[in-house]
């Protein structure tokens, strides 16, 4: 597998002195920032020489996708946006996470919400796909959204999409907060990307932490994925953290392989 480090822009140098294969922005951070900051960070990437292969936080929270609130007109030119800063960047995938803005309010049937999702991810996929990228939905935590939770309801979601630049990404940290079965992978096999973080606190994967990592690995090795695995964790020592987690991992990866 791949490995990368969900991190600002600033820290390309040392994500790829740490021996990481990518780096993983935010969407929303990136588009954030002003002229001279978005030229001094694309530099700082260029010269670490590690690619920003795959985007996060693709929505700002004051967007709402499935209330009726935003409308097409906006959602299209935001993700044009969007999409053109991801391919700006060499980017080839984005993460759909954004719960805040796939969460069905009260007033609002959960149907009617879920078909709108539907044709948000599938909007969201014909755009991406212009730039050459992929979009992956990310089953959250309940605590998160009440929409696509369960790695299950992600591959459900994504068949009702059908749109080939729409896949899909299973994430460690959500699955233990769900209780959901991180086995339910060997099952789904079509994943596209994944997200690694302890279950307890979401911090980088580190041994002795107490996680059932090794469970993750096999199912991800029973699904015949070989992709890219990104750290999307806290930590207080990017450098010393973001070391030891590299090497675990990959022994994970061996002992599972």
């Amino acid at each position: 597998m791949r490995y990368g480090i969900c991190t600002g822009i600033e820290n390309a140098g040392l994500v790829r002195e740490l021996g990481y294969d990518y780096i993983e922005l935010s969407v929303t951070k990136t588009l954030g920032l002003d002229p001279e900051a978005y030229a001094a960070g694309k530099k700082a990437l260029t010269e670490s020489g590690l690619q920003a292969e795959c985007f996060n936080i693709l929505f700002p929270k004051t967007m709402n996708l499935v209330d009726g609130s935003t409308t097409r007109e906006e959602l299209t030119a935001y993700l044009e946006k969007a999409m053109a800063m991801i391919a700006d960047l060499n980017g080839k995938i984005v993460v759909f996470g954004s719960g805040k803005c796939r969460t069905c309010p009260l007033d609002v049937k959960f149907l009617d919400a879920y078909k709108r999702l539907v044709e948000v991810c599938r909007l969201t996929g014909e755009i991406a796909g212009k730039y050459g990228i992929k979009v992956v939905i990310e089953p959250l935590s309940r605590k998160e959204t009440n929409m696509i939770c369960t790695v299950a309801e992600g591959a459900v979601l994504q068949q009702d999409v059908a749109n080939e630049n729409v896949g899909l990404l299973a994430d460690y940290f959500h699955i233990c907060a769900n209780a959901d079965d991180v086995n339910s992978i060997a099952v789904i096999k079509d994943l596209d990307h994944i997200h690694i973080a302890s279950g307890n606190g979401r911090r980088y994967p580190l041994p002795g932490d107490g996680e059932s990592y090794g469970a993750l690995f096999a199912a991800l090795r029973a699904a015949g994925y070989n992709a890219r695995m990104s750290i999307e964790g806290k930590t207080e020592n990017i450098a010393q953290d973001g070391k030891a987690a590299l090497a675990y991992m990959k022994q994970l990866e061996a002992d599972n392989g």
